[in-house]
């Protein structure tokens, strides 16, 4: 009989909390997302642009770039029927 493999569970990670941290999840959260999930895209979308520096050689691996910044395709999304030209 095959014994089960047990996977340990991370441990949830602890942040200090001030008005500036505060204000950063509402606006992530103001998208729908709850908490866990604004934190959990907030930390991949930083892992995504380091990654993305060190490849291309803007900076040394392992550094934290001074200035980043991000591109965004615009998305047309429909008027509300009062705000409508």
């Amino acid at each position: 009989m095959a014994t089960e493999k047990r996977t340990r569970r991370p441990s949830p990670v602890s942040v200090p909390r001030n008005a500036e941290f505060d204000a950063a999840l509402a606006t992530v959260m103001r998208t729908g997302m709850n908490q866990s999930d604004a934190v959990r895209l907030a930390v991949r979308f930083l892992a995504h642009g380091l990654e993305s520096a060190w490849a291309a050689g803007a900076v040394p691996a392992g550094t934290v770039p001074l200035n980043m910044r991000v591109q965004v395709q615009r998305q047309d999304t429909p008027q509300a029927a009062d705000q409508q030209v």
